[in-house]
């Protein structure tokens, strides 16, 4: 009979596992009936073996399955997620928020999918609710916003009951130091299933695996994306596209590419700039730091980076048709005003 034990040994002895295997797996890992240290051991394990493309697709698919249903499928097709893994030590401004609200007042469906702050000082979470966006909100109301804004943001813990009995190992992981698949998972698991997805990693060795993984899932088209920072004391990359550097990205689907993809800020009509320019803080830093980005007097990098992510996610949805082309499009939608009246309409729409 099998168990968990059975296919950590495996791992230990370099073994991948395959879909069927995986999905046992997982059921162990959410049962309360299985040791906590049964679960440690086996992601300590997975991770020491490296986690395959074909592995971390399995997991994407068993977890979707999993997930409560937040009935947007009238708008999955077409709609787009934009997160990051976190875990860059960049301390950063929300960039791929900010970037999900260009994208809706630009009439493009986004589904958001995040949590609150797990390794920085604001996490999407935290920053929606400060602007009005309820973390929680009916089926109804949800189907609503979609209709009127072009936007939902699916709460993680309220769609992922499996994760109850698996948060106690990634705490305990957490304290060790310990980097597991649920450190990379949490942005690939969108409960509607979003079309599109443009996401950000914390390290480049991720980059092909994740976009590899996507593909295979199933998902319509995107790309993983890397920031590379050189030079920094403390961080080593970001997982946002920024005008700090060199930028790596791959996709996946329609956007299907065999290699990485070098794209550095002069691509998109930039200079380089520091990598100060991105600093965040907490969540009244960061609000404050919207305002600016939305009057036009925020620092240069920052709003280049936020213009670059925007042009990328317009090119990925087929909104445009090249970089520049969403570059413009992305700065008139700021200029002109349209992002802070679409802020104003959804402040009121949850009121």
């Amino acid at each position: 009979m099998y168990s968990l034990k059975n296919f950590t040994a495996s791992l230990n002895e370099k073994t991948d596992l395959d879909s069927e295997q995986i999905k046992f797996c997982i059921d162990q890992l959410v049962s309360e009936k299985v040791e906590s240290s049964e679960k440690e051991n086996f992601l300590i394990s997975l991770s020491a073996k490296g986690e395959t493309a074909d592995e971390i697709s399995s997991f994407i698919e068993h977890f979707r399955v999993l997930a409560k249903d937040p009935a947007l499928e009238p708008f999955s097709e077409n709609a787009i997620d934009l997160c990051g893994t976190g875990g860059d030590k960049a301390g950063s401004f929300n960039i791929s928020t900010f970037v999900s609200f260009i994208i809706a007042s630009s009439g493009t469906p986004v589904i958001k999918h995040g949590n609150r702050s797990i390794s920085s000082k604001c996490g999407s979470a935290d920053l929606l609710e400060a602007i009005g966006i309820p973390l929680e909100i009916n089926k109804d109301k949800r189907i609503e916003g979609m209709k009127r804004l072009n936007y939902s943001f699916l709460f993680a813990p309220s769609f992922h009951p499996a994760f109850k009995h698996i948060a106690p190992v990634r705490k305990e992981l957490a304290k060790k130091g310990t980097i597991s698949i649920f450190n990379i998972l949490g942005p690939m698991i969108n409960p509607a299933q979003p079309g599109y997805q443009l996401l950000g990693v914390y390290s480049q060795k991720l980059v092909s695996k994740l976009s590899d993984s996507l593909h295979q899932s199933g998902t319509k088209g995107g790309f993983v994306i890397h920031g590379c920072v050189e030079g920094h004391s403390t961080i080593n990359g970001v997982d946002e596209l920024t005008s700090c550097g060199q930028n790596i990205a791959q996709g996946f689907g329609r956007n299907l590419s065999k290699e990485e993809t070098n794209f550095t800020p002069e691509q998109f009509g930039f200079t380089q700039s520091p990598i100060e320019d991105l600093s965040g803080g907490d969540l009244n830093q960061n609000l404050n730091l919207m305002n600016h980005i939305l009057s036009g007097t925020a620092p240069s990098g920052l709003t280049n980076s936020i213009l670059m992510n925007t042009a990328l996610a317009f090119l990925t949805t087929g909104r445009t048709q090249d970089l520049h082309e969403g570059v413009d499009l992305g700065r008139q939608l700021l200029q002109d005003g349209i992002v802070k009246k679409w802020l104003n309409q959804t402040t009121t729409f949850f009121a």
